[in-house]
């Protein structure tokens, strides 16, 4: 049964999902959800993991996503490390949480990352499913192809379910960040090496966005236990192509830590 709240953090209204109870000495898994993404976005994924780890899930949309409270103006600058730092802190408190492992896709894969590296006495491992760190080519022609299909085809139809009237602007928030040469430059490189926990990372080898720049980097900079799963036939959203394997990879995962 999954019971929905929302919570301030960072003085925002966030919307969030727990499935299972938090348990004291129990870790928690919490989902951080990519770029333009949500809570409804993992569909009966974070569900599933709950049932099979028999662990407690959180699920909780950032500002700007869903039912979250929505952005007014285009943020600037690198958004990441803001993201993974006093939002989540105020999320741990309000669950009363000690125990914890991050599960995050692309956009929140990365913030689960640096959020590691802050947050190191309460974060026991995380799981970093195709993260989007290094802004490449083939990550910006990915967003290309989104803009486009925003534009031209049914993307917009598509998120606007999810997101409502706060959907153009989360997209092109996305999309002018992507795009600046400032953010361009920033690979998290320096968060990496910060990080103690372990961390498994899942990658589609069929990813639009790429994913060989982000593998490499986190080779070189995390030095950390680091395990790295390349999934043939699946792509950017590889927990929903190839399920099963995904899950039982996190299922190992869990019982290391």
């Amino acid at each position: 049964m999954v019971q929905e709240h929302y919570i301030r953090a960072a003085n925002r209204r966030l919307r969030t999902q727990l499935y299972g109870e938090i348990q004291p000495g129990k870790t928690t898994l919490v989902f951080l959800h990519g770029a333009i993404d949500g809570i409804d976005m993992w569909r009966d994924f974070p569900q599933q993991v709950h049932e099979q780890t028999n662990l407690p899930v959180i699920v909780y949309e950032r500002w700007g996503h869903g039912k979250s409270e929505p952005l007014t103006a285009f943020r600037q600058g690198d958004t990441r490390p803001e993201e993974a730092n006093e939002p989540l802190n105020d999320l741990f408190q309000h669950y009363d949480l000690k125990k914890v492992a991050l599960i995050g896709h692309s956009y929140g894969g990365i913030i689960s990352l640096i959020a590691a590296s802050y947050h190191a006495k309460t974060i026991q491992g995380v799981v970093s499913i195709v993260p989007q760190m290094v802004i490449h080519p083939l990550c910006v022609n990915g967003v290309n192809d989104a803009k486009n299909a925003y534009e031209n085809g049914n993307l917009r139809e598509k998120l606007y379910k999810f997101h409502g009237e706060g959907t153009d602007i989360l997209f092109y928030d996305w999309v002018h960040r992507v795009h600046d040469e400032a953010y361009q430059k920033q690979d998290c490189s320096s968060f990496l090496s910060q990080i103690t926990c372990p961390v498994l990372q899942i990658y589609g080898k069929d990813d639009v966005f790429g994913y060989l720049p982000n593998l490499e980097l986190s080779k070189t900079h995390i030095s950390a236990d680091l395990s790295i799963i390349e999934i043939p036939n699946a792509g950017h959203y590889v927990h929903l192509e190839a399920t099963k394997n995904v899950i039982n990879e996190i299922k190992a995962f869990c019982l290391t830590i």
